[in-house]
């Protein structure tokens, strides 16, 4: 009986180290991935952006909103508050350890994307400046969106290692929602750059990666 104890206390102290930690990798990919954006934003200087079609203005609120519950939901498991532990899912923790190289990925992705882009870059949707440049080079020669195909490996990733149902729903929707505004932007860039985008969309797919054997 002591044995059987001892053995259930250790395992309880095992998962609730193992728990700290993915909390602790969680928290700070997110600090990381919130700092390279805001580096951009300052470095970029970004100011007014487009006019936006009614249907963008919607597909941006939703966004917003589904985010706002992501961002409650990833602070509440950050946090760790007790009733929490009602909404994980089984998900075993190598495959979460295997997540954080993941994370990694495609959190380097999109810094690498940011750099790529230097000056060009705007936040999503919202304008081209005067001054831009066409960008195939780096990860734009990859994929068409390698900001956005880096922060789906990102954000898919992070709900995986959350292992909690309050970030893995609204990152799913979350991901809907940024696929679901690549026709808007390219639409976009196609009115500011014309023939050029038309002849980076054939030889460049637009969000999953072509490997060639």
């Amino acid at each position: 009986m002591k044995i059987l104890v001892i053995r259930s206390v250790t395992t309880s102290v095992t998962n609730l180290i193992d728990e700290i930690f993915f909390r602790f990798v969680f928290s700070v990919f997110w600090i990381l991935f919130l700092g390279i954006f805001g580096w951009a934003a300052h470095s970029t200087k970004w100011g007014a952006g487009r006019k936006m079609s009614g249907r963008t203005k919607r597909l941006r609120s939703f966004a917003l909103a589904i985010a706002a519950i992501y961002f409650v939901g990833a602070f509440l498991y950050a946090l760790e508050s007790g009733w929490i532990s009602f909404f994980f899912v089984l998900v075993p923790d190598w495959f979460r350890l295997m997540m954080v190289g993941v994370a990694a990925i495609g959190l380097s992705f999109v810094s690498w994307a940011l750099r790529s882009l230097g000056r060009n870059w705007a936040p999503s949707l919202s304008g081209i400046r005067e001054s831009a440049s066409l960008v195939t080079a780096g990860p734009y020669g990859i994929v068409r969106h390698p900001i956005y195909f880096g922060a789906v490996i990102f954000l898919g990733s992070l709900a995986i290692i959350s292992a909690n149902l309050l970030t893995i729903l609204p990152t799913v929707v979350l991901i809907i929602l940024l696929y679901a505004q690549l026709p808007d932007e390219e639409s976009m860039l196609l009115e500011r750059f014309g023939d050029d985008y038309r002849e980076y969309m054939k030889r460049t797919p637009r969000f999953l990666p072509r490997f060639k054997v």
